[in-house]
């Protein structure tokens, strides 16, 4: 016999004893009132948990008994399990890996997660002033850290070269919805720009809005129409299409590429619907690749479960549920009535920090919405 044919000899031998012992209690119960029903149920659900918890520990002599017999089926039994359950996180951990990333999903998910801020330049921490290298101010985390990261070296580069400082300033709302008040503000307040060469740039993601200014003293090289060009050619079109990392990113190049007469960044064409649509195959194929490697999978553990028994789930015999004893917590009567008991942002650390070089706006540049 095999290690499940003695299992289900066993538990219909129990499951015939349940039997008796329900008939037993309806033959007894006939000559009870109804208070001694119930402590004559209860006494019958006490010997049903005997035999169950006896039941339980002759399954597992017979398991270790027949373990014991069959070491290399054993063996491999212990081994076959570690490899379905190693495959099975290893097909989940790669179609996460695999999963590509869309831009601004966080943003937009942070805006529900907790309190709305609304920025203004009271409130809006300048990671400049902790660490000289540190040029984007990204408290909502519009932007991945990959993209900072990028645009803080062109901005860097703006500065060493050409004595140009700036302050990029990402956010999903910005207070009263005006992004020109608030880049004046910023470049007064902290006085960006050495002699009056500073630059602020402030996008409003989900207010849809963007507003760049430059001091007093750039207005000549970075004039208002230049401004709204350069915001209608990278920022517009990548914040439509959810691409926020794309717009700024190509931003910070292009304001380097004209303060130092160079010729503009080419950007990819963005389409909205046509990276939704990309994304949405991006996201269906590794899906659907482990979707399929999970059911073979599976019928491959349903096929080497006939063998080593980790699951009884084939021609298994259950042992029969206690009758005394109600689903939802409580003794049955014999009525058929219930009655049972119931049931920020922080400045870079061991850097050094930056000063501004008390620029001053006077209200040049542009603002624009999508």
């Amino acid at each position: 016999m095999t290690y499940s044919d003695d299992i289900n000899l066993l538990t219909r031998q129990y499951n015939d004893v349940i039997r008796a012992l329900e008939s037993s209690y309806k033959m007894e119960n006939k000559s009870h009132v109804f208070l001694s029903s119930y402590k004559l149920k209860r006494q019958y659900s006490k010997r049903y948990e005997a035999l169950e918890r006896e039941y339980r520990q002759k399954c597992n002599e017979i398991a270790a008994s027949y373990k014991k017999s069959h070491p290399q089926w054993a063996k491999w039994r212990n081994i076959w399990i570690w490899i379905f359950f190693g495959g099975f996180m290893a097909a989940l951990v790669c179609c996460g890996a695999s999963l590509p990333y869309k831009e601004g999903t966080s943003s937009a998910l942070s805006s529900y997660a907790g309190e709305t801020t609304y920025w203004n330049a009271e409130n809006i921490p300048i990671p400049y002033l902790q660490d000289a290298s540190q040029y984007v101010s990204n408290p909502d985390s519009v932007l991945s850290q990959n993209a900072v990261n990028r645009i803080n070296i062109t901005l860097q580069r703006l500065e060493k070269e050409l004595n140009i400082q700036s302050a990029f300033i990402v956010v999903n709302h910005i207070e009263n919805d005006d992004p020109f008040r608030m880049a004046q503000d910023v470049g007064n307040k902290y006085g960006v720009g050495y002699r009056n060469r500073g630059l602020v740039v402030v996008v409003g993601y989900l207010d849809h809005s963007i507003n760049m200014s430059p001091g007093r003293a750039l207005e000549a090289d970075l004039t208002d129409a230049e401004c709204h060009r350069l915001e209608q050619r990278y920022v517009v079109p990548a914040m439509r299409a959810e691409m926020p990392d794309s717009g700024m990113v190509y931003l910070a190049e292009a304001v380097y590429s004209t303060l130092q007469k160079k010729e503009l960044p080419q950007m990819s064409q963005l389409s909205s619907q046509s990276s939704d649509d990309d994304f949405d195959a991006e996201v269906a194929i590794p899906i659907g690749l482990t979707m399929l490697f999970l059911i073979g999978w599976g019928l491959f553990f349903l096929r080497m479960n006939t063998k080593y028994q980790w699951f009884r789930l084939l021609g298994a015999v259950a042992l029969l549920p206690n009758p005394f004893y109600s689903s939802s917590g409580g003794y049955y009567f014999s009525s058929g009535g219930g009655f049972g008991k119931g049931g920020g942002f922080s400045g870079g650390g061991g850097f050094s920090g930056g000063h501004f070089g008390g620029g001053s706006f006077g209200g040049g540049g542009a603002t624009s919405r999508w």
